[in-house]
């Protein structure tokens, strides 16, 4: 049986060699086969009854970009007009943190001083890159929530 086995193997495995033997090749991509697909479609689309490609246009302003612009122009408007100077007026009736009547820096603490170069701008009221920040992310977030209701209103109809 074990001889039997060996030739069975022996078998199998000259009938797999014989079969990559007979096997068709596959074209190799060339140079001149490119070529010639490369003229025959070019070829199709010169053709007088073949379909012009349609052009795509785009816009300088789309109408995301103008809602998310728009609303963001918004909230840093209002930032910057209307709130800071409420919030300016409640940060300056805190004053500075004290401790047994004396104020922090008073008391010895260093640190305790506020630094004000850190956060500087040219802005007259004090207007900074955290107030940017902040009320830029909040226009952003009406912006899309804009888009998404206008987008919802869209679907139902």
């Amino acid at each position: 049986t074990l001889r039997h086995q060996s030739k069975v193997k022996h078998a199998t495995s000259s009938k797999i060699a014989m079969a990559s033997l007979c096997a068709p090749a596959l074209p190799m991509r060339n140079q001149a086969t490119f070529r010639s697909k490369v003229q025959k479609s070019l070829a199709v689309k010169s053709a007088p009854g073949a379909v012009a490609m349609r052009r795509c246009t785009t816009t300088a302003f789309s109408d995301t970009q103008l809602i998310i612009s728009g609303c963001n122009a918004v909230a840093l408007g209002l930032g910057r007009f209307v709130f800071l100077p409420e919030v300016r007026k409640k940060t300056g009736m805190q004053g500075p943190g004290v401790q047994n009547g004396v104020s922090h820096f008073e008391a010895g603490d260093v640190r305790a001083q506020e630094a004000y170069g850190v956060f500087a701008t040219g802005d007259p009221a004090g207007f900074t890159i955290i107030d940017v920040l902040a009320w830029g992310s909040i226009g952003h977030a009406i912006g899309y929530c804009a888009l998404a209701v206008s987008s919802f209103n869209e679907l139902l109809a």
